[in-house]
């Protein structure tokens, strides 16, 4: 979308991406060198040419985690998690980068990973309902809304946190129609 609307995009990641209109930069977000180093790059995929020449990066939208919990140890979970959000975020600061897009995540509710079925205590979930995270991914989504939060009081820049809700991948989308037949499979997930 973003590459449609005209604008450069770098992909900061440990692979590519498959778009030749974007340039990926590998790196490893856990370390703050090589952040700092990725978001003051080049943008474009012709770095000799001057006119593309390493520009002033206006906005930051991090994505990159460890995207649930049992595919890597709760402990790696959330170191990468949140201090990977930690040093994008400390690098904007730094770089004068003024506006941050984090993904948070509906996980923090407490409600997906629970060890038991928990009801939701009203709903539609929104910013005031009670986070209460019982995984090492969830746990790493409020610590990086805190670090954002911090950044954004202490620099003014503006840092938005989106908990995006059941994020699910192509090879999933045929358990829509058992989702629909039914509504209490979704109920951890507050129907998203």
């Amino acid at each position: 979308y973003l590459v449609e609307q005209g604008c450069q995009v770098l992909n900061i990641d440990t692979k590519p991406l498959d778009n030749p209109k974007v340039r990926t930069l590998i790196t490893d977000i856990t370390d703050s060198g090589q952040v700092f180093n990725a978001l003051s790059s080049y943008m474009g995929l012709h770095e000799f040419d001057p006119s593309l020449r390493a520009q002033p990066v206006d906005a930051v939208v991090h994505f990159a985690a460890v995207p649930r919990i049992m595919i890597t140890p709760d402990n790696e979970v959330f170191r990468i998690n949140a201090l990977g959000t930690y040093n994008v975020i400390e690098a904007a600061v730094k770089l004068g980068i003024r506006k941050v897009v984090i993904a948070s995540s509906e996980t923090t509710y407490g409600l997906v990973f629970a060890n038991e079925p928990r009801d939701p205590t009203h709903f539609p979930l929104d910013e005031a309902y009670d986070v209460d995270p019982m995984d090492s991914y969830a746990l790493s989504k409020i610590v990086n809304e805190k670090t954002a939060r911090a950044f954004a009081l202490r620099s003014g820049m503006d840092i938005y946190a989106l908990r995006i809700g059941n994020v699910i991948e192509p090879h999933e989308y045929s358990l829509f129609p058992k989702w629909f037949a039914d509504p209490g499979f979704c109920k951890r997930i507050a129907w998203s």
